[in-house]
């Protein structure tokens, strides 16, 4: 299977690492020094959990042209940088794309694609269950066993779900394909945003941690409650469940999260945040519920930038 990444933050070299087999010829698009340094030492990755390192060499390319055909195209981008990227995709003449990440409108998304193309496409989206970060000379990924992809067409079968089976054929990595995505993508977007959010508070909150722990678990309670009145599903529920009744749990477990030194590999971006952000705000408009706590430390959070 002819296999374009179009991307190489972490997501993108895991996933080329992952489905790397003699069946499968990957390409990965990188830019600027991300490519040179492709280019001359490969991609390399140092599993923060499994303790080891890994070296895989692939293709790579700088640009798409419209005559570039693969099997599949995986663009794994953060979600703010998604629709930079739709007038190249959408001028290819390659059938099959998924977009890889947090998303908090795919419907909007797949529109967009579908309309600035001239060839009929299938766009899918899916989830890769890795964070990390990366260097001039690694990259750090942290995932738990042989990590996940999770994948889905929205509605009904991913209609190239064929050539997805046959490209994971054989390998550790874990292909999911998700009912209700919409459900569990708005569902991961209210966990990540308060979390990273705080992550980015805490130097402010030197001595105030439990002011700051307080505020976060608001934020929770009011993303879900905002989302449920969307018409919503909290999947999985018990995440709505730990911080709405089992608040001295979930205090001391976000303790122990703000604390340790892992949570340096999975912090989001800001830009990826807010436009995660701006998206769930869209539902206040339709919505009576409210979300005061978390609009106040994503405000505090910008005035630190």
């Amino acid at each position: 299977m002819n296999i374009l990444i179009y991307g190489a933050g972490v997501q993108g070299q895991f996933l080329a690492h992952a489905l790397n087999k003699r069946d499968n010829n990957i390409t990965i698009l990188a830019r600027g020094k991300t490519y040179e340094n492709l280019q001359e030492r490969g991609v390399r990755l140092k599993h923060f959990l499994q303790k080891k390192n890994s070296i895989d060499h692939f293709n790579y390319i700088s640009e798409l042209s419209e005559t570039d055909q693969y099997d599949i195209i995986f663009v794994t981008m953060k979600y703010s940088d998604f629709y930079s990227v739709v007038p190249v995709l959408a001028k290819n003449i390659t059938q099959n794309i998924i977009f890889v990440g947090n998303n908090t409108n795919p419907q909007k998304l797949r529109k967009t694609v579908l309309e600035q193309s001239n060839t009929d496409k299938n766009i899918s989206f899916g989830f890769l269950m890795t964070g990390g970060n990366r260097d001039k000379t690694k990259t750090t990924v942290l995932r738990f066993n042989a990590g996940e992809l999770k994948v889905s067409h929205l509605e009904g079968q991913i209609p190239f779900h064929n050539i997805l089976d046959e490209i994971f054929k054989d390998l550790s990595i874990k292909l999911t394909y998700e009912a209700n995505f919409e459900d569990w993508l708005m569902s991961h977007a209210a966990m990540i945003i308060p979390l990273n959010t705080g992550i980015m508070l805490k130097n402010q909150y030197k001595g105030r941690q439990k002011q700051l722990i307080k505020k976060i678990i608001n934020s929770y309670n009011e993303l879900h409650l905002l989302l449920e009145h969307s018409n919503y599903k909290i999947i999985p529920r018990a995440q709505a469940t730990l911080f709405k009744k089992f608040k001295f749990i979930a205090y001391p477990l976000l303790k122990i999260i703000l604390n340790i030194k892992i949570m340096n590999q999975v912090q989001g971006s800001m830009s990826e945040v807010d436009s995660l952000y701006e998206d769930v705000k869209l539902l206040n408009k339709h919505s009576v519920s409210t979300t005061r706590q978390l609009d106040q430390i994503v405000k505090e959070v910008k005035e630190t930038l």
